[in-house]
């Protein structure tokens, strides 16, 4: 047996040391292939519509990403993220993130967004969604590059509507005043109607309107009007035996551009001879005669001509401001059927 000094003073034997050596370096080899095995790891990558399988020795999702050429942009999605720890049989998803335009609430928002779903962007957009709001497309819908996301705010209200219910007119025959006197015995009154509508608003824009129900708040009065119908009869002067009616007459001259006619309501020619009654009290295409402006035709009528009023027609606004409105006789010569 050999002896080989080891220091001053301590003798080894030489078969130790060789023993020593090799349970180090068995010692050293088993240590590798521990590490070696805890290091390699089968992971799987789907990135851009395709899936790839590989073996890795990268410790986090940032490393593997890298090594398996997958660029990842700021706006891009990576579950599980970046900085995770890589693990054996993970799944690292890289979802890039698509330009898309939201329309919701009066504003456009054109943004890029990683978001699986149209209800996943919403979310994100912190729009939240009412019971009756609808979505277009609808929100399982999976985002393409380009899409447009529309959300409609859909609201409904009960409004009350009121409605003005006009009066209708009656008229009575008086039998102590003169024909065409109008005298109102009541002047009537305007009715009130309320209705309950639902509606249906879709952006502030009303789309629908369903009537629930009405009730009646003020009901209409008639307006009542007695009419004269004591005839007098004219019994001395060229028209004796014809109705003479004491009326306040009022005058007019037509106004027209050059060329043009002044055409009446029966179609006759406005000027003088040709005036306005009111067809309740004169019948249309009646010829008169009035005392202080002569024979006249009735062929017009006039919004304020009622009653008792007639209007005279001139041919010239001087000669109408001359008349002015003062009270005259007029005799129904004959008495017309229009």
């Amino acid at each position: 047996m050999t002896v080989v000094p080891a220091s001053p003073g301590v003798r080894v034997r030489s078969g130790a040391v060789s023993g020593a050596i090799m349970a180090a370096g068995l010692l050293s080899a088993l240590t590798a292939g521990a590490v070696y095995g805890t290091l390699r790891k089968e992971v799987t990558v789907a990135a851009s519509g395709r899936t790839l399988r590989m073996t890795t020795y990268r410790s986090t999702v940032r490393e593997v990403l890298q090594e398996a050429g997958v660029l990842v942009a700021p706006s891009d999605e990576v579950d599980p993220p970046l900085g995770a720890r890589v693990g054996e049989g993970m799944r690292i998803v890289v979802r890039p993130a698509v330009p898309v335009t939201v329309i919701a609430d009066g504003r456009i928002r054109a943004l890029r967004t990683a978001a699986p779903t149209v209800a996943d962007l919403l979310a994100r957009q912190g729009l939240r969604l009412g019971p009756a709001d609808k979505v277009y497309p609808p929100p399982g819908t999976p985002l393409a590059p380009g899409m447009r996301v529309r959300v409609v705010r859909i609201e409904h209200r009960m409004v009350v509507e009121r409605v003005v219910v006009p009066y209708d007119v009656r008229t009575l025959r008086d039998s102590s005043a003169p024909r065409g006197l109008l005298r109102v015995v009541r002047p009537g009154r305007e009715g009130l109607r309320e209705r309950l509508w639902r509606v249906t608003l879709a952006d502030g824009v009303v789309v629908a309107r369903a009537l629930v129900g009405e009730r009646e708040v003020r009901p209409p009065m008639d307006r009542v009007i007695a009419v004269g119908t004591v005839v007098r009869i004219a019994s001395r002067g060229p028209f004796a035996g014809h109705e003479v009616l004491e009326m306040l007459a009022t005058a007019y001259a037509p106004f027209c551009c050059p060329g043009v006619d002044d055409i009446t309501s029966t179609g006759m020619r406005a000027g003088y001879g040709v005036v306005a009654v009111d067809p309740r009290v004169i019948p249309l295409g009646s010829r008169l005669f009035i005392e202080g402006y002569g024979y006249a035709v009735a062929g017009d009528v006039g919004g304020r001509i009622k009653g008792l009023r007639i209007d005279l027609g001139f041919d010239t606004t001087r000669e109408a401001r001359r008349f002015g409105v003062r009270r005259v006789r007029v005799y129904i010569v004959e008495r017309g059927r229009l």
